[in-house]
C-alpha cells in the first residue's frame, strides 16, 4: 500500500522499483471455533491458501488473557508461524492476514493485523485488503487532532476511527467509519466480543463468508474454505456489514450507496482459479476468455503453450476453440519466486531464464501460441519468446487473455510506472517486434464482460479502460 506522496519522492530519487501488478492482501479469520482442531492451525492453513495475494508479511491477532495479542513478521506464512508457535495459541477467535504493500512501504511495522489497545486492555484488531482514496485528507485531519501515527499504512486511518467510535459497539463503529473513509476496502475487525466483516459500497475487492461446524469464517477467496474443510456460505455484499458474535451471524446495511465495481483484474490475474468471485467461477471465466480470444487467431499453429502458471486456464479455452493440443512445453522451476521482485531489468530477465526452460523435443520446428493472462512490462514474454526460438520453435505467437494494461489503479493494485507498461504507446506490430514474437493478440474488454456475464457497470475495468468509478475516484494529490 504505497502512499502517493511516497511514490513521487521515491521515483524522483530512483528508489522506486517499477514492478508488475501485485495483489494487495489476503484475509482469513475464524470466529469462535468450537471444533476439535487448533484455530491457529486452521488460520495458518487458510493463509497458506491465500499466499498468492501477499508474500511480504503475515500476521495473526487473537483474543487472550489481558486483551488482544498478535504475532506478525516479514516473509511467507510458513516462515512467520513455526509449528510450535501455532499450537501455543489457544484462542478460538483469530484474525489472519497476508500482505503486499500498495500504501505504506514493505516494513515490519506495516504488517497486519493492526491492533489498537486502550488503558483498560480492551482493543480492536483490523485486517484490510484494498486502498483508501481519501488517505491524504484524513491523515492530515487526524494529525491536526493529535493522532500519532505508528505506521505508514492507510489501514491505521481506518483503525483510528474504529477506536474512536468503539464505545458504541464494534458494529456501529464500523458503520460510522465507513461513512468517513472512501475507496476500496474488504476488511475484518475484531474486538473482545465479536468479529465484523465489511466491504466498501463499490465492492472493489472480494470478501466471502464460510462456515466450519458452528463457526463462521471470513476470507478473501472461497478457495480458502476448501483448504480447511469449511463450506462456502456467500459473499459479503458491497456496502454490507456482517457481524459474528454469540448470537450467530447478523447483517447491517451501511446505508452508503454506490454502483457495484468489482475489480475485473480478480478474474484476470489475482484470484485462484478454484475460487468463486462475484458469484462466478474464476476458472470458467478465464477458460471462456481464452475461447473468445481463439476467435481472433488467424495464424496456422501446431500447438498451444500456457505461460506457467498464469496462462494455463486461458490456454485450455483457446486450444479448445482452435482444436489444437495443449503442450506443457515450458518447464517451470517451482523453487524460484516471482520475477517482479528483482530490482533491475537485467536481473528480472535472468530470473525468468532461471525459472523457465523450453523442451526442445516438443517445440522444434513448430508454430506455437504462448498464452498468458496479461502483459504488463513484457519481461516474461520477451524471454519466453527468445527461449522458444532458441529451442527451435519456427514461430512464436503471443496471446494475451486480457486487454492492454494502460492505466493506474487507485483501489489496491500496485503497478509499474506508466513509462514501463509495455502496451502504453506501442502498436501491436512494434510491440511484437520488441518482444521477439511473430505476432501479439489481445482479448478485448467486451470479451471479459461476456466471460464474466456482467454488464460493464458491475465491474471496475479502469486499468484497461481508464474509466474510474465516480464514488471511488482518487482525490488529487
Amino acid at each position: 500500500m504505497l502512499n502517493k506522496e511516497i511514490m513521487k519522492r521515491a521515483s524522483k530519487s530512483g528508489a522506486w522499483l517499477e514492478q508488475q501488478p501485485r495483489e494487495k492482501c489476503g484475509i482469513f479469520a475464524v470466529n469462535s471455533y468450537q471444533g476439535s482442531g487448533n484455530a491457529a492451525h486452521i488460520t495458518y492453513l487458510g493463509l497458506l491458501s491465500l499466499q498468492h495475494r501477499g508474500q511480504e508479511s503475515a500476521g495473526m491477532a487473537f483474543k487472550a488473557d489481558g486483551g488482544i495479542r498478535h504475532f506478525k513478521g516479514m516473509g511467507l506464512v510458513d516462515h512467520v508461524f513455526p509449528r510450535e508457535m501455532l499450537f501455543s495459541i489457544e484462542a478460538r477467535t483469530i484474525l489472519g492476514h497476508v500482505r503486499y504493500s500498495t500504501t505504506g512501504p514493505s516494513l515490519a511495522v506495516n504488517a497486519q493485523p493492526l491492533v489498537a489497545r486502550s488503558f483498560d486492555l480492551s482493543g480492536i484488531a483490523l485486517a484490510h485488503n484494498g486502498n483508501l482514496t481519501n488517505t491524504r485528507r484524513l491523515y492530515h485531519k487526524l494529525l491536526q487532532e493529535g493522532h500519532i501515527f505508528h505506521t505508514t499504512s492507510d489501514t491505521e486511518i481506518m483503525l483510528s476511527y474504529l477506536s474512536r467510535f468503539k464505545g458504541e459497539g464494534l458494529e456501529k463503529a464500523v458503520k460510522q467509519t465507513m461513512a468517513i473513509i472512501q475507496g476500496a476496502y474488504a476488511a475484518v475487525a475484531m474486538d473482545d466480543e465479536r468479529m465484523v466483516a465489511f466491504r466498501d459500497p463499490n465492492g472493489f475487492r472480494p470478501l466471502a463468508i464460510g462456515k466450519m461446524d458452528d463457526s463462521f469464517i471470513f476470507a478473501s477467496e472461497s478457495s480458502s474454505f476448501d483448504a480447511v474443510g469449511a463450506s462456502f456460505v456467500r459473499e459479503v455484499k458491497p456496502g454490507e456489514i456482517v457481524s459474528a458474535g454469540p448470537e450467530g451471524l447478523r447483517t447491517v446495511d451501511s446505508e452508503i450507496k454506490a454502483n457495484p465495481s468489482l475489480c475485473i483484474f480478480e478474474y484476470v490475474y489475482f484470484a485462484r482459479p478454484d475460487s468463486i468471485i462475484g458469484g462466478k467461477s474464476v476458472y470458467e471465466v478465464r477458460r471462456k476468455v481464452g475461447f473468445l480470444l481463439g476467435k481472433k487467431i488467424d495464424s496456422d499453429l501446431d500447438m498451444v503453450i500456457p505461460s506457467p502458471d498464469s496462462g494455463i486456464t486461458a490456454a485450455i479455452g483457446l486450444a479448445d476453440y482452435l482444436k489444437l493440443p495443449v503442450e506443457w512445453a515450458v518447464h517451470r522451476n517451482p523453487y524460484l519466486g516471482r520475477t517482479f521482485i528483482e530490482p533491475t531489468q537485467d536481473e528480472r530477465e535472468l530470473a525468468v531464464r532461471l525459472k523457465f526452460n523450453p523442451i526442445r523435443e516438443v517445440v522444434e520446428g513448430k508454430k506455437v501460441a504462448v498464452v498468458d493472462d496479461s502483459l504488463v512490462r513484457g519481461t516474461t514474454a520477451r524471454v519466453l519468446a527468445s527461449l522458444l526460438k532458441k529451442a527451435g520453435a519456427k514461430e512464436v505467437h503471443l496471446c494475451i487473455a486480457s486487454p492492454p494494461y494502460k492505466n493506474p489503479c487507485y483501489y489496491g493494485i500496485d503497478i509499474p510506472l506508466a513509462r514501463d507498461l509495455a502496451a502504453l504507446n506501442s502498436g501491436l506490430e512494434d510491440l511484437a517486434a520488441a518482444i521477439g514474437a511473430d505476432s501479439i493478440k489481445y482479448a478485448e474488454l467486451e470479451d471479459l464482460y461476456q466471460a464474466v456475464g456482467e454488464e460493464r457497470l458491475g465491474l471496475c475495468s479502469a486499468c484497461f479502460s481508464g474509466i474510474y468509478p465516480v464514488l471511488g475516484k482518487i482525490e488529487e494529490r
